[in-house]
């Protein structure tokens, strides 16, 4: 296994990036560009296959996070201590790389003495940077023109040294052939290279046009999503996920961070008995420190496993919405109800008592019948029109 290493440490400016380390891997006669950042108290791992660079895989771990991945980080007292010992895992101990649709699985075993550590990642796949592509592209090109370049100054170089030396002159004829040769090898090379960078700037637009409207979800799968847009709007739509729990965390708080300056958006909770369920808001989701009067139709409820919409059972509340430090609810008898920290505990809950009448939905029905719930993720999409 081959690896290039590059560390850098930069002060803390408005990104927030404390570390960055860049290297490559090797397995089964593929070669990974690998990348560790400490961004914003986060470690964005990503992985990116150098033979098929319009793909990229990357995920994002806060301290809490990196302690779930294996008992053994629990040594690590904070961030900067796990970037070290996860980047020397990643450069010496690779074991598998797989790839599965979106995702990518990575594991690394290495040995401690207490015996042997497997320690696994999954990454996610993430959206295509035509530019960063073509600048790789035109960099490989500028490289062999300079090395071109320089080979053609030696050259030169001998030929001014040794004219007057006739014993040199087969080896300067010799020099001079073996240096076309190059020349025109250097050219094809080229030339293939500008080929390629037009052919994969093709099958990227191509990739972008196909799966503009794919949809990465932990919670609902191509279809579902399909069916949510069509309850949205007969228009042509996009879902651009911009919250996901077990990245962002379950607190309330950052439901209101992600989901700032954002007007339309799809709200959808998972729980831990696989229930899926969620609502529409034609408004920003924000702390409005208690109940928000709002046109009931611009709220809707839905059931994914059940496959059904559900409406408002009146034509106006004075209480649609409710939302503040410590929670959201939708209905004005919280017919969804999502509790801060709804991961660790049993207080988010479904009352059917604003929504579903008219589509005969049943007590609880959204939650398979049970009352309360514990959210193993939350997911939000903000709706775009094409």
């Amino acid at each position: 296994m081959q690896q290039i290493d590059q560390i850098k440490q930069q002060p803390n400016q408005q990104s927030h990036q404390i570390l960055e380390t860049s290297f490559q891997l090797s397995f089964q006669d593929k070669t990974y560009d690998a990348y560790l950042q400490v961004i914003d108290s986060r470690l964005e791992i990503s992985i990116e296959i150098l033979e098929q660079s319009q793909f990229n895989w990357k995920e994002q771990y806060s301290i809490e996070q990196i302690y779930k991945l294996n008992k053994f980080f629990l040594q690590c007292k904070d961030l900067n201590e796990a970037y070290q010992i996860i980047s020397k895992i990643m450069k010496n101990s690779l074991k598998s790389i797989s790839t599965n649709d979106s995702k990518m699985l990575v594991q690394f075993e290495f040995e401690q003495a207490y015996g042997k550590i497997l320690f696994n990642l999954q990454l996610h796949q993430c959206e295509i940077n035509t530019n960063d592509l073509v600048a790789k592209l035109y960099k490989t090109i500028s490289t062999l023109q300079i090395k071109s370049n320089n080979q053609q100054k030696q050259l030169e170089q001998i030929i001014k040294d040794q004219s007057t030396q006739s014993t040199q002159n087969e080896q300067i004829k010799n020099l001079l052939a073996k240096q076309n040769e190059q020349m025109k090898d250097l050219a094809q090379q080229m030339q293939s290279l500008k080929a390629e960078l037009s052919n994969q700037v093709q099958e990227i637009k191509n990739e972008i046009t196909s799966n503009q409207h794919k949809i990465f979800s932990n919670i609902m799968s191509f279809e579902d999503g399909e069916i949510i847009k069509k309850w949205v709007s007969d228009k042509q739509i996009n879902l651009l996920q911009i919250y996901r729990a077990t990245i962002n965390g379950f607190q309330i708080e950052k439901i209101y961070e992600q989901c700032k300056d954002k007007s339309k958006v799809i709200f959808l909770i998972k729980t831990k008995e696989g229930k899926r369920f969620g609502f529409n808001a034609d408004f920003q989701i924000k702390n409005y420190n208690g109940y928000l009067a709002q046109n009931p139709n611009n709220i809707f409820l839905f059931s994914l496993d059940l496959k059904l919409k559900y409406t408002s059972n009146q034509s106006n509340y004075s209480d649609a919405f409710y939302s503040y430090n410590g929670g959201i609810a939708v209905g004005d008898g919280h017919d969804i109800y999502l509790k801060t920290n709804s991961n660790s505990n049993n207080s988010s809950y479904v009352s059917q008592s604003g929504y579903g009448q008219k589509e005969g939905l049943k007590k609880y029905a959204l939650n398979g019948g049970l009352k309360n719930f514990t959210a193993i993720e939350v997911e939000i999409f903000e709706v775009t029109f094409i």
